[in-house]
């Protein structure tokens, strides 16, 4: 589905002829939230399916404010903040930091810490505070590799004509519209039962979804520690 036929079944499910009551631009914003929650709940069963890589060249530090720091790769692109651009890829959450060569390729993987003291008491290690990433060695050349969310998918010009391709998860592009009809009820004091039961069938048939793997027998092995011990780093 697009982001217009997303748009157009919130519009059928909710069935609000009344602008007073709901704008376009309340719908965008209950489609927006909508698409978040759908976000999250992908990346929560499937960590890797909305992954993006930034990279930084010549940092020549011991810190990066991702807030404030334009990556090279893609180019422009800011991360966290209030400058992420509509087209850049905000980060929901850090898994991986690499110091890399200028193409954006892996030398080796840093380890993460959970505190500055941990990590100033050690070497190839990072940690991220605020929007700021830490590093315990002066960084040249840094990889980024984390979940990126689109901030405001829904946009005024994309709800109507052919609209903007979301992602392949296509068959479960209904819940989207569901999750931003949840939203509508809030605000309209009212409960649909038929709807609040639509949406939980479709959460456990998504969560079962990616559970299972889209790479059909790729979680038939399993892993009983974290990456990094298992990679060796």
């Amino acid at each position: 589905m697009t982001t217009s036929e997303v748009a157009n079944l919130f519009k059928q499910y909710v069935d609000d002829a009344d602008v007073t009551f709901m704008s376009d631009a309340d719908a965008i914003m209950f489609l927006n939230q909508g698409y978040r929650e759908f976000f999250s709940m992908v990346c929560e069963t499937d960590s890797e399916y909305f992954s993006a890589d930034a990279v930084y060249l010549n940092v020549n530090a011991k810190f990066l404010n991702l807030a404030t720091t334009a990556a090279a790769i893609p180019a422009g692109d800011i991360i966290m903040g209030q400058n992420v651009a509509a087209n850049d890829k905000r980060l929901y959450r850090l898994y991986r930091v690499s110091q890399c060569e200028t193409n954006g390729a892996v030398r080796y993987y840093l380890q993460p810490s959970r505190s500055e003291v941990e990590m100033r008491n050690d070497v190839n290690r990072y940690m991220l505070r605020g929007n700021e990433l830490l590093f315990s060695d002066v960084v040249q050349n840094v990889r980024l590799e984390y979940l990126g969310l689109t901030d405001s998918l829904f946009t005024s010009a994309n709800i109507i004509g052919v609209g903007t391709f979301i992602d392949d998860l296509v068959m479960f592009h209904d819940l989207i519209a569901l999750l931003a009809c949840k939203h509508y009820m809030i605000k309209d004091f009212a409960t649909n039962p038929v709807l609040v039961g639509q949406m939980e069938m479709r959460i456990k048939a998504l969560n079962e979804y990616l559970s299972t793997g889209r790479n059909w027998g790729g979680n038939n092995g399993v892993v009983g520690t974290d990456e990094l011990t298992y990679l060796g780093y």
